[in-house]
Order: C-alpha cells, then structure tokens, then sequence
C-alpha cells in the first residue's frame, strides 16, 4: 500500500499523519518564515564545531576537511568542468545569495548519472541561476528536455546567455511561478504521467514531500527523483541549539521529516550520499 499523507494546519505548525500499511506515524513540524527574510551574513556564528551556514561558493559540502574538497575539485571536477560550467558558475560566485547554487562536485555526479540513465526528459524544480542547470543540458542528448521551474526568472537570466552559448537552450523549457501550481497543471495532462526519467528537486524545504507526491506521478517507473540538501548542513545530527545560520534552524525539522519518509516509502528505492549538501536517490519501483 502506497503511504499517503494527511495535513493540519495550525498557528504553530503543520501536524502530517503519516500511514504506511495501514500503521499510523503523527509528524509534527513548525511553521516559518521565508528564507528570503534572512540576510545571508553568518559572521556572527563562529563556533569551531558548527558550519553557520552553506559556505562560500565552491565550498558547499559536509566533508570536516576543506582541504579534502578542494582536493576533489581540482583533481575530479574542475579539469573535467566545461568552460561553460566554469563560466556559469564564476558569475554565480558574484550573486549575494550564490550558496543556493548547486556545488560543482555534486553537478558532475548528477551529469553523469543522467548518462547512466539515458535520460531524455528531465525536470528541475529551483533553478537560480541554472548552473545545474546547464550541466543537466550538457549531459542530454541533443533532443534532450528539461522541465525547468523557479519562482524567480530574474536569476535565471542571469545564466540564460551562457546556456544559450553553449547551444543547449533549445533543450530548456523554462516555467517562470511557484513550483505547486505548475505541477499540478501538468498532472491534468494524461501525457505527462511517467513521462520523465529524472527529477531533480533543489527548492523549499517545506514543500518538499508535496513535491514527492506528485513527482512520483510524472516519473516513469525505473526513473529517477533526485532531492538536494537532505542532510541539510550537517545540522540533522546537532543539537537543536547549535549555532547555525537562522534558515538552517527553519528548515531543519523538514529535512528530517523528509528523511524519515522517503525511508519508509515503498514506492521507491532510495540511497542517501554525502554528495554536495547531501542527496537522496530516489528510484521509483511501483
């Protein structure tokens, strides 16, 4: 039996009863604000045992040595980065809110898993600037789509004329609104019912299991739905007071939440790496 998801909403929060086989788990997570609200300045977080937030571009990963990364990047991904990429992501680096995008390492690991897949039609839920976008373009062949989404286009432009020189905007089918709507209007079409082989979710925390239920629906059995951040800087196995960055704090009890049901979920077969900020594979099997 799939497992299915009940919502209440109250001023503290949103109570999810969670059932799977028929046995009842009550998850409980509270409402916040907008990540929007906060600043990005982490400056006053300086604990030595804590990353305060993301880190600077480049450098998003929950690997304790820096040392370690930088090492991986120069000998598996920067040599192997297309001047594009490159490219895309140096003027990623010079946006305020540059740690949204998606790190270098973690792109060339879903490039290449797009090609182990033969993936043909893809979909992006978060955009930015489309840095992974862009890779996910570069690894489709050439009558490749991508189903791209984001709230804002305005970052997206940002990335546009790089996507367009590198000759992979005819790939690119970009829907400017929140992420929900644009779903569900595609679900009203019969066409689109498992019709993608990959997925990949880098968007609000907070909506993320809403996603999973209706990606599930778009994503053809044996495809693929990838979601980012889901060990969520380290954080996950903090104490609740650690000084983290005020959105680490916010969107924390989602990511846990969601953890714990994608492992339950017998719909698909997962597997989480310590790729990047964390991502779960998610392989749908019914």
């Amino acid at each position: 039996m799939a497992p299915s998801v009940d919502e209440m909403g109250s001023a503290g929060g949103t109570t999810s009863n969670l059932k799977i086989d028929g046995q009842s788990y009550q998850l409980s997570t509270p409402t916040v604000t907008s990540p929007s609200n906060h600043n990005g300045d982490t400056s006053q977080y300086k604990d030595k045992d804590f990353k305060a937030s993301h880190g600077t571009p480049g450098h998003k990963t929950i690997l304790q040595s820096d040392a370690l990364y930088q090492y991986i990047l120069k000998t598996s991904v920067y040599p192997r980065e297309s001047t594009y990429l490159k490219e895309l992501r140096k003027i990623t680096e010079g946006v305020s809110l540059s740690y949204m995008a998606t790190p270098p390492d973690e792109v060339q690991f879903l490039m290449l898993l797009i090609q182990i897949l033969n993936a043909k039609n893809t979909m992006e839920l978060g955009v930015y600037t489309g840095y992974s976008l862009l890779g996910t373009a570069l690894a489709l062949p050439d009558d490749g789509k991508i189903v791209a989404i984001d709230l804002d286009r305005n970052n997206y432009e940002l990335g546009a004329p790089v996507i367009e020189k590198a000759g992979v905007a005819h790939k690119v089918d970009f829907r400017e609104g929140l992420i929900l709507p644009q779903l569900d209007k595609m679900l009203l079409n019969q066409e689109n019912l498992g019709l993608f082989d990959f997925i990949f979710v880098d968007a609000d925390k907070d909506n993320y299991l809403k996603y999973h239920e209706r990606c599930l629906k778009l994503v053809k059995v044996g495809g693929v739905i990838a979601y980012d951040n889901t060990l969520w800087n380290g954080s996950l196995v903090a104490p609740e007071d650690a000084p983290y960055a005020t959105y680490i704090h916010q969107y924390r009890p989602f990511v846990l939440e969601l953890n714990k049901f994608l492992a339950a979920d017998k719909r698909i077969a997962i597997s989480q790496l310590s790729v990047g900020d964390g991502i779960t594979l998610c392989r749908r099997i019914l």
